[in-house]
């Protein structure tokens, strides 16, 4: 038996999950998926790196809680200082004032592995119920890959931090085999909880393109706020935040664009995904620059949970009944990459807490 299994790889498992360990709990963390992070989430394609999800890291309001001074010493953050523009309803733009923010030159999911380090983490694998125990929790699953650790069908633990997406949460929990009065009230408030969906295109272009756009002169890349944009929600000069793998080679470029929240929610189940993403960058080369609208390669990813829109309102998901249950995320608090953390780091105290 463990001390504690996490459930879920994003920023705020492996916050939760390296606190825990920290202490000196035995701590195992699974995830459905093959990579870390959860939206933390790098591609790489040949030998170029994108990131698909997390854009950049800016200051932290607590900065105890903070990753990024570590980061940077470390090298696997850098300073990121493209030319900023907003993006009106009307397709005008305007230049903003640049934030101080920071990307990994290899990609932002190196910032999931850098809080991964020492802590057994089992991939591919799928946690599908939780039965309470009187000493702790039996926690069935399901393998998605061929490894042999594919093959185990449960797990035990003392305690369980649940650190995937409100909507999966709700499902995880109502599937739990042994009723009780308090899965009802959980369920209840995670529902409460409500993503909005983003659908993300990447998109390469030849070194001899000029990737400018027409307003812009300096060598630091741009990035573009579309918030009042019925249909861009995001789109930057990707490939700025790396250096090129040659210094005499001209670089690719790469664009990567996050949709609205409104035409994501319309788009979202299309199965036509490239011919979206074609539409998008259609759509942004009227505004920005032509050339957007012939890539020479491009690739298109639905985030059905992108972003929180209505957060539970609280640091952590927890009931008296359980002790040694806890969810945590940025869909608790709310607050995106800082909300997340914190919310692993109020997880472990409460967990260590009920530990005791």
């Amino acid at each position: 038996m463990e001390d504690v299994v996490v459930i879920g790889a994003g920023l705020s498992g492996l916050t939760a999950a390296g606190q825990l360990h920290q202490r000196g709990y035995r701590v195992r963390v699974v995830d459905k998926s093959r990579g870390l992070g959860g939206r933390v989430a790098t591609r790489r394609l040949a030998t170029t790196s994108l990131d698909h999800g997390c854009r950049y890291l800016q200051p932290f309001a607590d900065p105890a809680l903070s990753p990024i001074p570590a980061l940077l010493a470390s090298g696997i953050l850098q300073p990121w200082q493209p030319e900023t523009f907003a993006l009106e309803a009307n397709g005008s733009i305007r230049a903003t004032a640049t934030a101080t923010l920071y990307a990994a030159p290899q990609g932002m999911s190196a910032v999931a592995k850098a809080l991964a380090a020492g802590l057994t983490i089992h991939r591919h694998w799928r946690a599908t119920a939780l039965t309470p125990m009187p000493q702790g929790w039996h926690i069935e699953g399901e393998g998605l890959g061929s490894d042999s650790q594919s093959e185990i069908s449960a797990l035990e633990a003392r305690a369980v931090v649940v650190a995937i997406p409100a909507p999966q949460a709700a499902a995880l929990v109502a599937a739990t085999a042994q009723p009780h009065d308090a899965i009802s009230d959980l369920v209840q408030q995670l529902q409460t909880v409500a993503f909005d969906p983003v659908i993300t295109v990447m998109a390469g272009y030849s070194p001899q393109t000029s990737p400018w756009l027409s307003q812009q002169t300096a060598p630091g890349g741009w990035m573009v706020t579309g918030d009042a944009h019925p249909t861009l929600g995001w789109i930057a000069l990707d490939s700025s935040k790396r250096p090129a793998a040659k210094a005499a080679e001209p670089k690719e470029s790469v664009v990567v664009l996050h949709s609205s929240a409104e035409f994501a929610a319309q788009a979202i189940d299309r199965p036509d995904l490239e011919s979206v993403g074609q539409d998008l960058l259609a759509i942004a080369a009227k505004p920005l620059a032509p050339w957007l609208s012939s890539p020479e390669w491009m690739q298109v990813h639905r985030w059905r949970y992108g972003f929180v829109r209505q957060p539970l309102g609280v640091s952590v998901l927890s009931s008296p009944a359980w002790p040694t249950f806890v969810g945590c995320g940025d869909w608790c608090p709310g607050g995106q990459v800082e909300g997340a953390i914190a919310s692993g780091h109020q997880a472990a105290k409460l967990i260590a807490q009920a530990l005791v």
